[in-house]
């Protein structure tokens, strides 16, 4: 356990969302590379009132990002479906739910390319709304307008509604380009896996799926709800923020100088010990750089305790962060509830916070992982965050 002593310094961390199995390391150019070959072979800190914003604007950042990065990609897909579109097939009558069909002499058409928040896999407490969100691309004809929108096709009935809108704002999506599909779900109270499917509506009504066949495949949203919320599988979809601005949760490159936040199953800890599954978050290499993983809102019951062990890396003499996690509930300004400085003394230090002690239960909140160098930043910074989770077991003391 760290020293008392230790605790006088702040550094604040806000936490964020993966797998149905125990995720693999994740990497921005691995994540995007799994994206590109599922297309292809198939197919901050938040403030009380604008949490939506912020996962708009994640959103927004996360298309303009993956656009860069999946420019051949948005290109390939689309001269092949073109291809395949002018070849003298017979194609039947459009239908319901069907993959492609005709408007206005156009045909509408997409290709899933991956998932951006909630992977399937993802685990939640029962009662916590979350957006689940597609990274798709037109590869039909026509153009998009805010007149389309996501329907629910099939599947558990766990959405806030049945048809949310594509765009919220008069936005026009071209033919070979991308954009970011949400939906808002919600975890019932049961304790097992669920899954909703998906489509998309044009403006005459007629509901397409993704792909090129008369069948087609629908988005899909495949969760679990239990008694345990890990964050380390919940980094997908979380916010992550540096000084410069939003990234991409998942990003451990450090090269650009930005702050990362990333998923490790195993790393070394100070005291040279193999670590448990860890969100590991570092500064960018600014003075006081300061980094923001946002997790939620999930829902918490009485009795729920936040609970981790924080690291520096072993063999990182320069590694000195303040490290703090806040609790922002609805409506309300963001807590700081246990702040810690971390640096490389051969301790680790853990966090075992019962959230009923701060007056939180029985709502949804955000949960946000600070880290923020102590003067200059360099690759030292570096801060490992134990299986971060909420639970409803008590610590061992």
């Amino acid at each position: 356990m760290k020293r008392l002593i230790l605790i006088a310094t702040i550094l604040t961390v806000i936490l964020s969302g993966c797998t149905e199995n125990a995720p693999t390391t994740i990497d921005l150019d691995a994540t995007i590379q799994a994206g590109i070959d599922t297309a292809l072979n198939s197919g901050l800190y938040v403030n009380s009132q604008t949490l939506e914003q912020s996962q708009m604007a994640q959103n927004t950042q996360i298309a303009y990002e993956m656009d860069v990065k999946l420019n051949a990609l948005s290109t390939a897909v689309y001269e092949k479906a073109q291809q395949e579109i002018s070849q003298p097939e017979i194609v039947g009558t459009p239908t319901l739910s069907i993959g492609s069909h005709t408007l206005d002499n156009c045909i509408n058409q997409f290709e899933f390319l991956s998932d951006v928040t909630f992977p399937d896999g993802t685990m939640t407490l029962p009662g916590t709304t979350f957006t689940k969100s597609w990274y798709i691309i037109n590869t039909g004809t026509c153009e998009w307008t805010r007149a389309y929108s996501i329907v629910y096709l099939s599947g558990d009935n766990v959405a806030t509604a049945k048809e949310f809108p594509l765009f919220t704002s008069d936005k026009l999506l071209k033919p070979n380009e991308s954009t970011v599909a949400s939906v808002k779900l919600t975890a019932p109270q049961e304790n097992k896996e669920y899954a909703t499917y998906w489509g998309l509506k044009a403006p005459d009504g007629t509901i397409f799926k993704g792909g090129k066949s008369a069948e087609g495949y629908p988005l899909s949203s495949k969760f679990k709800v239990g008694k345990e919320y890990n964050f380390y599988e919940n980094l997908g979809g979380a916010i992550c923020e540096d000084d410069s601005g939003l990234f991409y949760c998942g990003s451990s490159d450090r090269t650009s100088g930005r702050g990362v936040a990333y998923y490790s199953q195993s790393p070394t800890v100070e005291s040279n010990y193999a670590g448990q599954p860890s969100i590991i978050i570092a500064p960018p290499l600014t003075e006081n750089g300061t980094t923001r993983v946002t997790f939620g809102p999930v829902m918490v019951s009485k009795g729920t305790w936040m609970r981790a062990s924080l690291s520096c890396p072993p063999n990182a003499p320069n590694c000195n962060c303040d490290v703090r996690l806040y609790v922002q509930a609805e409506g309300l300004n963001p807590q700081i509830v246990t702040e810690t400085q971390e640096f490389n003394d051969g301790f680790t230090s853990d966090w075992n916070i019962q959230l009923s002690n701060y007056g939180y239960h029985d709502q949804s909140l955000t949960y946000t992982f600070e880290v923020q160098a102590n003067g200059g930043s360099d690759l030292d910074d570096m801060i490992i965050i134990q299986i971060p989770r909420l639970s409803d077991q008590a610590p061992i003391l």
